[in-house]
This record gives structure tokens, sequence and C-alpha cells, in this order.
């Protein structure tokens, strides 16, 4: 009976220690943000190519995207990157032939006569990457002159965006301190030490940087002798970079 009156009161003892309240401190949320003038823009464009011959229609998007890549280059004086990663070529047939949904392979009427194949078509998806954003309406003005199809800006954005989220997170560090010592003071207390730091929001971005002078990845290099192109200036929206913290700080007493 002693015994198990004993362990009864260990077991109360135990569960009252472990109620205990942790050290008085104060949670707060807080948001950084910074907004950065973008540094780098990508354009797409389709190149495009039409034979008789599957050999024709590869030929015409081969010279095609050299002299793109060659009027882009030079105008850009080589700072731009060229990437091409799909190429596709498809027999073309009277329309009436065509299968109803584009994804089938092949013809299901006879390859003969009326629904015979026309020729080829070739296609290739190219983007261009550079930092000179200030040209990039420009940019899209000579793909277009030079033959590139559905040409546009894809997306502005930033060469080093962790150097913005740091920018973000001192600035959220900041807002934490003194949303922390607004409490403090509201309360009657003291400010402590800084506890803990927990970024609520972080999901990380590796990205290339934009390589001054460099053409990497492009098709060998033409030379295009042609007037400069119609110019057009954008005016992009800055890139907001927001960090949000979680931070707690402990109480003097």
């Amino acid at each position: 009976m002693r015994a198990l009156l004993f362990g009864t009161m260990l077991g109360i003892a135990a569960t009252a220690g472990a109620q205990v309240p942790s050290r008085p401190q104060i949670m707060v949320s807080a948001t950084g943000v910074v907004q950065t003038p973008p540094d780098r823009v990508t354009i797409g464009f389709t190149v495009a190519g039409d034979g008789k011959t599957s050999d024709e229609a590869a030929a015409k998007v081969r010279d095609d995207a050299k002299a793109i890549s060659a009027g882009v280059s030079g105008y850009l004086k080589g700072n731009m990157r060229w990437r091409a990663s799909q190429f596709s070529i498809r027999p073309v047939r009277p329309a009436r032939c065509e299968p109803a949904d584009p994804e089938l392979p092949a013809l299901v009427k006879p390859a003969a006569g009326s629904c015979a194949i026309q020729g080829y078509a070739a296609t290739m998806p190219v983007t261009i990457e550079t930092a000179q954003v200030d040209e990039a309406g420009s940019v899209v003005s000579l793909i277009g002159r030079l033959g590139g199809q559905s040409v546009s800006v894809g997306e502005f954005g930033l060469s080093d965006p962790q150097g913005a989220r740091r920018q973000a997170m001192r600035a959220a560090l900041v807002n934490a301190e003194e949303q922390a010592r607004l409490i403090a003071e509201g309360s009657g207390a003291k400010l402590g030490a800084l506890l803990r730091v927990q970024d609520s929001d972080y999901l990380g971005e590796d990205r290339d940087m934009i390589q001054d002078r460099s053409s990497a990845n492009a098709p060998p290099p033409m030379t295009v002798v042609a007037p400069p192109p119609i110019a057009i200036a954008l005016a992009p929206e800055p890139i907001q970079t927001r960090v949000t913290l979680m931070v707690s700080y402990a109480i003097d007493q």
C-alpha cells in the first residue's frame, strides 16, 4: 500500500513538472519585402520550316535558327544565352485528311491519292536569355524580322534572387525586433535576447547567372548585316521578394 501510494505521488509530481511553463517569451511574425529592378529577361519564340522532304524542312529551321542567333547575338554584342531543347518534324497532308486529334501519330485513311503526304513541317521552340533588359522589346522586334514565330517576352527575373532574399530577411528581422520591443514596452516588460528564428515560407531557388558576352549553346554564327530593329521600350515591374519569419525573444524580468 505504501509502495503504491509512493508511486502515485511520484506520478503526480512528474505531471506537475511537465506542466511548468517555459521561460516567458514574445513571439512575432514579421515580413520583409524588397523590390528589385529585374536584370534578366527571357524571350521565347519558334523557328519553323517546311519543304517537300523532311530534310528540306529541317534545313530551313537550321538556317533560320543560325540567322536569328547571329542577328540577336550581334545586336546584343554576345550578351545572350540560346536554349533549344526540342525539335519536331511532321508530315503535311490536306486538312480534310488530318486526324481530328492532333496527338494521333498516323493518318486513319490510306496515304494515297488526295490524302498523300504533300510535304513536311519542322518546328523548334527556342528561348533566349539576356541581361540587357532594356533591349527586350527591340529583341522581340528583331526576332520577328528574322523569321521567328510567336515571339514574346517570357519573364523578367533576377540573376541573384538569393541576394534579394537576404535583403528581405534583414528587413524582416528589423521588423520583428520593432514589433517585439513594442509588445514588451506595452506590457511593462524588458525585451531579452533573441531565442529563435524560423523562415516560414522559404522554398529555395537556384538559377543560372547570365554571363555577359556569352552565347552558349547557340548555333554557329553567321555574318548578318541588317538595319537596327524597331526600338520598343518596355518598363517591367520590379521583382518583389517577400520573406516571412517567425521570431521569438526572451522577456527579462
